[in-house]
């Protein structure tokens, strides 16, 4: 494989990390998306999709924008876990999945998955396999849809994801409270799911979530745009994605250098990048190590910015900042770096809901788990939901949890299982679980609620 595979291979890998590894596995023991074990499975008669549509919008907005693009689905038949069984099927241009325990306890979790990169085959992810068992043992039921178009559709992905719940109470029954989690791309189908659904959903978890909705496409506008004006190499926007990715190898690479190795210019980006997305806290050197060249896929996989989300991204009123005796100051940057417009037909709320920030407006409670060192959907992304709420004045309806974890989705077993029981005490009983406050500094946060502690944390040197 050349340079030139291995770049491309790296960026499209790193955007398309939650299909492959929703809640990735790391050495601290965290979940994987393995294949389960056996039950008997058996596949569900499908509602029109005319009639699951119908229904839904009587209820709900539209909130997604599909592109027409042609799609197929990949099989959507599971095998369920001992003592459940599994019902899966076609609901429009979406497939899905339901796992039932012998013993339902009458409650359902709907579970809403990531970015699936820009391909044509729609997919199905079930919930990450530590909480799958955790619902089946304890009595509840799951349903997860496919989406029925890829790419950064989190307004599609609410849509399908609401008229699969509708296709549970029409075939299966009304279930007494039912719950909506979501990961990195699914994090935005919550928050959009919670402002714009009332009433369909009791509680929700996001992990990882891009809960800003398009900052998170913002941020990695701001991403390139940094390492432009660090690098000195001007970005080929505009000129296809083989240009682009040329001009990020031969030349933006060696002007910037590793992140194990960076040049001084290369220092300038990773401080300012730092910077950006929280300042200096636990596991940043290791998250940006893991996103150094992942987060240039948005470059080359919509570099002309044909895409909703492309056309709607903007770093306008960012104002970036560097520490001091690396050779640039703030007013530099910010006169100098450059400035990407949004399309305003794009980033219209009336009629592209999924193509701009969330509200804040939350509808029902909602905890989640954030990484410190997650580059990928950087914990600002936490900051900012909370500003908004707070405004809102739904800030009692949210609570934050910091993990110590380099990388993007890395939870252990006990943070997921944990997190979730104590949403359902929250829904259940009134019971509001502690959280962090994720304004003040987190220089050391996360201490509360990592388990374990990461090999390498600074809290145990």
């Amino acid at each position: 494989m050349s340079r030139l595979q291995r770049l491309i291979a790296l960026s499209l890998a790193g955007l398309s990390l939650l299909v492959v590894n929703a809640c990735g596995s790391s050495s601290s023991g965290a979940t994987t998306l393995a294949p389960t074990s056996s039950a008997t499975s058996t596949a569900a008669s499908t509602t029109s999709a005319a009639a699951s549509t119908s229904t839904a919008a009587a209820v709900a907005p539209q909130l997604g924008t599909p592109s027409g693009a042609p799609t197929t689905a990949k099989a959507p038949d599971f095998v369920a876990l001992s003592g459940a069984k599994a019902l899966f099927g076609k609901l429009g241009n979406a497939v899905y999945q339901i796992e039932v325990p012998d013993k339902w306890n009458g409650d359902l979790v709907m579970y809403a998955h990531g970015f699936a990169g820009f391909g044509a085959q729609v997919a199905v992810e079930p919930p990450p396999a530590a909480l799958r068992k955790q619902l089946i043992a304890e009595g509840y039921a799951w349903a997860a849809s496919s989406y029925s178009e890829n790419g950064y559709a989190p307004g599609i992905g609410a849509d399908d994801t609401l008229a699969l719940k509708k296709q549970f109470e029409q075939t299966i029954g009304k279930p007494k409270r039912t719950y909506l989690a979501g990961a990195s791309m699914g994090g935005n189908v919550v928050t959009l799911s919670l402002e714009h659904f009332p009433g369909e959903y009791d509680g929700a978890l996001a992990v990882c979530g891009a809960l800003g909705g398009e900052e998170e496409i913002d941020y990695l506008m701001s991403w390139a745009a940094v390492a432009e004006f660090t690098s000195g190499v001007p970005l080929p926007i505009g000129q296809g994605a083989t240009k682009m990715t040329s001009v990020l190898l031969q030349q933006m690479s060696p002007a910037l250098g590793s992140a194990d190795n960076p040049t001084a210019k290369g220092k300038q980006f990773i401080d300012i990048i730092r910077n950006l997305t929280g300042g200096p806290r636990p596991f940043f050197l290791e998250g940006f190590k893991d996103q150094a060249m992942a987060n240039f896929g948005l470059l080359l996989l919509d570099p002309d910015r044909q895409s909703l989300s492309g056309r709607a991204a903007t770093n306008e009123g960012v104002r970036y900042h560097i520490s001091d005796g690396l050779g640039l100051t703030d007013a530099a940057i910010n006169a100098g770096i450059q400035r990407f417009i949004a399309d305003p037909a794009a980033r219209n709320a009336a009629t592209h809901p999924d193509a701009v920030p969330t509200t804040g407006k939350l509808s029902a409670p909602l905890l989640t788990l954030h990484g410190t060192g997650d580059l990928f959907v950087p914990v600002t992304q936490e900051v900012s939901y909370r500003q908004k709420a707070d405004a809102a004045g739904k800030g009692d309806l949210l609570v934050q949890r910091l993990i110590r974890s380099a990388g993007h989705c890395k939870f252990s077993d006990q943070e997921l299982t944990t997190a979730f029981h104590d949403l359902v005490s929250w829904v259940r009983d009134g019971t509001k679980p502690k959280g962090d406050d994720v304004t003040a500094s987190l220089n050391d946060a996360g201490k509360q609620f990592t388990n374990p502690l990461r090999p390498g944390d600074p809290g145990t040197k």
